[in-house]
């Protein structure tokens, strides 16, 4: 077994230490600059808020912050963002279910390929409110809501895994050809383990917009619980800092999911 001397050991510390320091300035200035972005988003909307001097129009960030306060109160809070993060994570998981394995097809089947890009063109020119009114017709409201946040998140899953597989086809053509390996080789052994990367980063695209597709079919459906329904029934009211509180308490909710899947991804999908 090699053993490091003294010299080498002391490299690998430095090494090591010089790549924590430049993580935590990293996170230093991030912090930083997320902090001088709110300093500067609340002062405009306060310095807005008081020339209206309208709350109807424009709330104060004051105004805002207490309904966030009496809503996380209310006993229907964790059931309604409960209730809106299961919709998107199943839309998600859908997504994924039918996006990757479509993928693949319209990577390595010249047929499928051929059918599959046109029915994502198809899919993409559509709006998300045709597909909420014409699921209505055909099934329930919380179905609606899922298949609706399907049929916006499909086509980009399909198309940013089928556009790394076709580059990785065209790669690698050569090797293959020498080497040839059956279909299931090729998708489950080779290809898969290179699509780490573009997993993650569809992943987390496609998260933020499953939450946003989501809460919008639920204040068309008006489906009950869920952060739409509630941003609905504050819009009646004519409560449009209780509209702000909620879309506020959304944003923060996305990015906490964004964060912690940013963490998993780094041990799931990270490369060795």
């Amino acid at each position: 077994m090699p053993v490091l001397d003294s010299s080498e050991k002391s490299g690998k510390k430095q090494s090591f230490g010089g790549s924590c320091r430049k993580d935590k300035r990293d996170n230093q200035k991030s912090l930083q600059s997320w902090i001088w972005f709110i300093i500067i988003i609340i002062s405009f909307w306060w310095i807005l808020s008081a020339c209206m001097h309208n709350p109807l129009i424009c709330p104060s960030p004051f105004q805002v912050v207490h309904q966030m306060v009496l809503q996380i109160q209310n006993p229907d809070f964790v059931t309604a963002l409960l209730n809106t993060m299961g919709r998107a994570l199943s839309s998600l998981a859908l997504g994924f279910a039918i996006g990757l394995p479509c993928s693949f097809l319209g990577a390595f089947y010249p047929f499928w390929r051929e059918f599959l890009n046109r029915l994502v063109s198809v899919l993409q020119t559509v709006p998300n409110v045709c597909y909420i009114i014409l699921l209505l017709f055909w099934t329930d409201r919380t179905l609606t809501v899922i298949l609706s946040g399907f049929f916006l998140l499909f086509p980009l899953i399909y198309r940013s895994l089928y556009e790394q597989l076709s580059d990785l086809c065209r790669r690698w053509k050569d090797v293959w050809i020498l080497y040839p390996q059956p279909k299931w080789v090729l998708t489950t052994r080779i290809c898969f383990p290179m699509l780490r990367a573009a997993l993650a980063a569809a992943l987390k695209s496609a998260s933020s917009l499953s939450f946003k597709a989501c809460v919008t079919s639920e204040i068309l459906t008006g489906l009950a619980p869920g952060i739409g329904k509630k941003i609905q029934i504050a819009r009646l009211d004519l409560n449009l800092a209780g509209v702000c509180a909620w879309s506020l308490w959304l944003i923060l909710f996305v990015f906490l999911f964004e964060k912690l899947w940013n963490l998993l991804a780094v041990r799931l999908f990270s490369q060795e």
